[in-house]
């Protein structure tokens, strides 16, 4: 992980933060190189395309940047980087970029405008000043199921980085936030998507002013969850009070700003230096050997269930308590459902036996649940669903659990997607 502090070419401060996380494995055994130069090529050529822009790029043209020029010449320099590497460090058999395969994520933040970019499975969360986190990026590819993800080492890899690129304009009205971005090895030691919610918030909000015991927060993190390396590099950008720079002005083929500038204020008297509206970076970085792991919990508020019968079935009881705590974090129910995609289209291609899933309620309810609202047309054969009495609106049998409308929603539009991923 590495972040960078400089000006543009108008003088105006940029932050720039990255992550990758190399594969591990004999396949890629040069990974953890092949992770720091991922990181050292995305901020050389982001860093010297920002310092040398042109007057007047408006966000279309940034857009653009982020999505194709900006990939093209990452992995262009990384692909040289990690071949000079092997010439002055060769090994046996050839050289292939296999061997130094790594992830990489990237955030760029300026005073208009923050932007994202890169590929892999990395996450990206925002978090509010009054402590509110949503994750606005993770790794969606429907050919990167289970532990597999997109790399830098594949041939056209630079394609891939336009499906994470964003950017996302900074107005008036918007105070203070941080980003948070890590390596997967921070989700994957959390029980829940809402208990990595709540730590990238902790880590958010403590991150600036505890940087010094950060490492050994992190360490705990992955020593009881994971075990897998865990890398995060935090930003806050901010008004604080003071007007941001005017919008950056579109070209006259692109999209106007979203918004139109605020009237131009007297200039005060006597002049005034605007401070940076970007704050510091905290980045932290651990590589840790450790085997295996279960998952962190977290504790945070949540809703108080209404009394009712106690089930006799331990599936039952299991799948009524995943409905319930499901029903009450909406929030989080996208992020947890999508985890989960590798299973849903191994149902729809009859890869997985929904009877067995659901027998076993009591030890996994969550793939119960999944399985339970396998739609009727991919059901087996032997077993088609009940026909509804006549005049009866068609009900789905997690109805009979109390299922919420934002649950059935987010597994509708899970089941919408695996069918993407389902060959014909």
């Amino acid at each position: 992980m590495l972040c960078v502090e400089m000006c543009d070419a108008e003088g105006q401060p940029v932050m720039l933060m990255a992550v990758a996380d190399g594969h591990g494995g004999r396949r890629y055994r040069r990974s953890e190189v092949g992770s720091r130069l991922a990181c050292e090529s995305a901020l050389a050529v982001a860093g010297a395309a920002l310092a040398e822009a042109p007057p007047g790029k408006g966000q279309g043209g940034w857009s653009r940047w982020l999505a194709q020029d900006l990939p093209e010449a990452v992995q262009r320099r990384w692909l040289e980087a990690v071949e000079a590497h092997w010439h002055n460090n060769p090994g046996d058999g050839d050289f292939e970029p296999l061997l130094y395969g790594s992830t990489l994520g990237l955030v760029v933040m300026t005073p208009r405008w923050w932007g994202h970019t890169g590929l892999g499975d990395w996450d990206l969360v925002r978090v509010e000043a009054d402590g509110r986190a949503r994750l606005l990026e993770e790794e969606n590819e429907p050919t990167a199921l289970g532990e597999a993800t997109c790399s830098l080492c594949q041939p056209r890899a630079a394609a891939l980085f336009a499906r994470r690129a964003g950017l996302h304009p900074l107005s008036p009205e918007e105070r203070d936030f941080a980003l948070v971005l890590c390596t997967d090895g921070i989700r994957k030691s959390c029980a829940t998507d809402g208990d990595f919610l709540t730590l990238a918030a902790w880590l958010a909000r403590t991150g600036a002013e505890a940087a010094g015991t950060l490492p050994e927060a992190l360490d705990r993190i992955s020593r009881e969850g994971s075990g897998d390396d865990v890398t995060v590099t935090i930003g806050r950008i901010g008004c604080l009070g003071e007007e941001l720079p005017p919008p950056l002005q579109a070209q006259a083929s692109e999209t106007p700003p979203m918004k139109p500038s605020p009237p131009a204020a007297p200039p005060p008297s006597p002049p005034q230096r605007r401070r940076p509206a970007i704050g510091r970076a905290v980045a932290i970085g651990l590589a840790l050997a450790a085997a295996g792991g279960g998952a962190l919990g977290l504790v945070w508020p949540r809703t108080q269930p209404p009394q009712q019968a106690t089930p006799t079935s331990p599936g039952l009881r299991a799948a009524l308590a995943e409905v319930e705590r499901l029903c009450s974090q909406p929030a989080t129910l996208p992020l947890e459902l999508r985890r989960r995609r590798e299973l849903f289209v191994a149902l729809r291609q009859g890869r997985q036996d929904p009877a067995r899933l659901k027998a076993a309620a009591a030890s996994d309810p969550l793939a119960a649940l999944i399985a339970a609202d396998l739609p009727a047309r991919d059901l087996p054969e032997d077993k088609p669903p009940a026909d509804p009495p006549p005049g009866a609106r068609p009900r789905r049998p997690l109805h009979a659990l109390g299922a919420c409308p934002a649950l059935l929603e987010a597994l509708s539009r899970q089941w919408a997607e695996s069918t993407a991923a389902t060959p014909p």
